[in-house]
């Protein structure tokens, strides 16, 4: 009696279907298969790149960062100083006015008045013989008027200088000298608000460059962090019960 085909075959195909599954048993046990522990390696090593890049990158923008501190600070320390150096311009400008140029110009001032004041007193003793003299003696007349109209004239005109010269002294000390020491004041008082500007502005520079130079030095300790929990995960054993 024939068997029909179909059960002859049989076997073979249960025997070859063991034999495709041992194999991809084995297969599924090799490295890299899908599955593994740790997927792709190569993956895996990017992370571990992008990590280190991220560190890099931290660290140049903590240097850079230095760097701009540093040229900050310069920057600051230069303009408080020039403002210090103007402040101390105007006030000595401001001193000398007070205690030499001022005293010098009044006193100058009331030479000039005195000296007017005594060739005004002068000019009218002068005028004074001049008059009692021709009282006494006979001198032609037109003689006589030719003398003593110079001697008037020369007493007016010294009257006019000792005026001319009050009216200076007036003008001096009412208006050019107050004007002038106010002015100085006044150039005392912005360079005192230049230098406190400028004295603000570097404490507040030098804080802001702190909060930077912080911020850099957490990312790049915070970037270390991240390579250095990239490097411990990929070098960690297997703890994945075997089969």
């Amino acid at each position: 009696m024939k068997l029909p085909i179909a059960l002859l075959s049989l076997p073979l195909v249960l025997a070859t279907s063991g034999c495709v599954a041992s194999i991809g048993n084995r297969a599924s046990d090799k490295p890299g298969a899908e599955g593994a522990k740790g997927g792709d390696p190569e993956d895996a090593a990017d992370k571990l790149e992008k990590k280190q890049r991220e560190l890099d990158y931290a660290k140049m923008e903590l240097d850079i960062a230095k760097m701009s501190a540093a040229a900050d600070a310069r920057e600051s320390d230069a303009s408080v100083q020039e403002a210090t150096q103007k402040l101390e311009v105007v006030k000595k400008d401001r001193d000398n006015f007070k205690a030499l140029e001022k005293p010098s110009k009044l006193a100058d001032k009331q030479l000039d008045i005195d000296r007017a004041a005594w060739r005004m007193e002068e000019t009218r003793q002068e005028l004074a013989e001049l008059e009692q003299m021709y009282k006494k003696e006979d001198f032609a007349a037109q003689t006589k008027e030719l003398v003593l109209s110079r001697g008037k004239k020369n007493l007016e005109f010294a009257q006019r200088g000792l005026d001319l010269a009050k009216k200076e002294q007036d003008g001096l000390t009412t208006h050019d000298l107050p004007k002038r020491e106010t002015e100085l004041d006044q150039s005392v008082e912005r360079a005192e608000k230049a230098l406190a500007e400028a004295t603000a502005k570097k404490e507040k520079g030098a804080a802001e460059t702190k909060l930077k130079l912080l911020r850099a030095e957490h990312r790049v300790a915070e970037a270390q962090r991240e390579l250095d929990k990239a490097h411990a995960k990929e070098k960690a054993p297997d703890k994945e019960p075997k089969a």
